[in-house]
């Protein structure tokens, strides 16, 4: 596209977005028909020129947030409605849910511990800044050393840490290991001790749900063996929070898989003043059961659906 392709289509746009200008006036004012005008404000949208985004605010859904609050006995429970048929959407509507809560939780001087992946990594891209100060955060379990998709550790450690002008700590080591033996030595380590110790001592956790599969980044960087992810499926595993995976009534699937785990263990959970589970999609249903019947999560925030 030409230079002055390119300047007529963000004039149109700048006209039709910041100055509110029909699109009849635009095109007699450009020399064009209106039908011109409407395909070049599509343009600026796929070239990145104008980003549209959708601030109306999510309502829980009351009488399916009171029935989960009541049958479960949780402090707090937000179910997002499901506007639209698209996962992604409604992923984003409950992260931006929990991200407009967070006041509610943290305050000032709060050490919070998190877990990472996908959802998490969501819900650092709608984190904005808090009223608490000079808190600290702290991942609950470890990493993974390479992955073809982010698995949000950095960021939701970063996105919390800046919004509550604090200081991030990461678990500088991987979340599973090859041996129980391994997993002692490495939670013997000062770092990783210490990482273990501030966990302990959050006020406030913030995890994902996972279900068992095989799309899970765990999955995808051999951390989770194919021998391993047979004997959960053997197990009756139906999910996973912190890499550490349950069956529908949140019983560890695997003990000689949980060994192996480097980081901080399921029913310490229970002890947190808030402990906030997200999980959003069909898919999860099994293990956010099970999560909920083994009391991991004395918040809950999920989807309609």
């Amino acid at each position: 596209m030409d230079t002055n392709k390119s300047y007529q289509i963000i004039r149109v746009a700048k006209k039709y977005y910041e100055l509110h200008m029909g699109q009849l006036e635009i095109a007699q004012e450009e020399g064009v028909s209106k039908s011109t005008i409407s395909r070049m404000l599509q343009k600026a949208i796929d070239l990145g020129y104008v980003k549209v985004t959708i601030d109306a605010p999510v309502e829980s859904v009351k009488e399916m947030e009171d029935q989960l609050k009541q049958t479960f006995h949780l402090k707090e429970v937000f179910v997002s409605p499901n506007l639209v048929d698209d996962e992604e959407i409604n992923l984003r509507d409950t992260c931006r849910a929990l991200a407009g809560n967070l006041d509610k939780y943290i305050i000032d001087n709060t050490v919070v511990a998190v877990s990472w992946g996908n959802t998490l990594n969501c819900l650092a891209g709608q984190i904005q800044p808090l009223k608490a100060k000079d808190i600290k955060v702290v991942q609950l379990n470890g990493g993974v050393a390479k992955s073809a998709s982010s698995t949000g550790a950095s960021q939701i450690v970063d996105a919390l840490t800046m919004a509550g002008h604090g200081i991030g700590y990461m678990f500088p080591v991987p979340a599973i290991v090859d041996s129980k033996h391994t997993s002692e030595i490495l939670q013997e380590e000062t770092q990783v001790k210490n990482v273990l110790r501030l966990a302990k001592e959050a006020e406030v956790s913030i995890f994902s749900i996972g279900a068992l599969s095989k799309d899970s980044i765990l999955y995808e960087v051999e951390y989770l063996k194919d021998e391993d992810f047979q004997a959960l499926e053997k197990n009756k595993a139906v999910g996973g929070i912190a890499s550490r995976y349950f069956d529908i009534n949140g019983n560890i699937a695997l003990k000689e898989l949980d060994d192996r785990v480097v980081g901080f263990g399921l029913e310490e959970l229970r002890e947190k003043e808030w402990t906030i589970a997200i999980a959003v999609g069909v898919n999860k249903v099994d293990a956010i059961i099970g999560a909920l019947r083994a009391g991991f999560m004395n918040v809950l925030y999920t989807d309609e659906k």
